[in-house]
């Protein structure tokens, strides 16, 4: 369960490897702050989609929105991603406190 865990908050959701291993709060925030800065970067990039448009209708070159919200989006979903990394690595930790070490049968025949 940890490595899938890792695996679906670093490739897939950040947060939702968390919320599927069981650490459900911290999941919610961590998706809430994943989605929120995806919505950021959505909306800057919609603003730059229509500068483009409206500057290619008019003639003119294309203008760029500002940078903040760009920036603001991905420190936001990037904050989601090392968080999510973190909760992680705790899981996989807490799994290999609770699991007992696996010793070699002793062979004396």
């Amino acid at each position: 369960m940890g490595w899938t865990a890792l695996a679906i908050n670093q490739g897939a959701t950040p947060g939702l490897g968390s919320f599927v291993a069981g650490h459900r709060v911290v999941g919610v925030f961590q998706m809430g702050l994943a989605v929120s800065g995806f919505i950021v970067i959505l909306t800057w990039f919609w603003e730059l989609v229509r500068g483009a448009w409206e500057g290619l209708q008019a003639g003119d070159s294309v203008s760029w929105p500002p940078s903040q919200g760009l920036i603001l989006g991905l420190a936001l979903f990037g904050s989601a991603w090392l968080w999510s990394l973190v909760t992680s690595l705790q899981i996989l930790r807490e799994i290999r406190k609770a699991t007992p070490p696996i010793l070699p049968e002793s062979s004396d025949r």
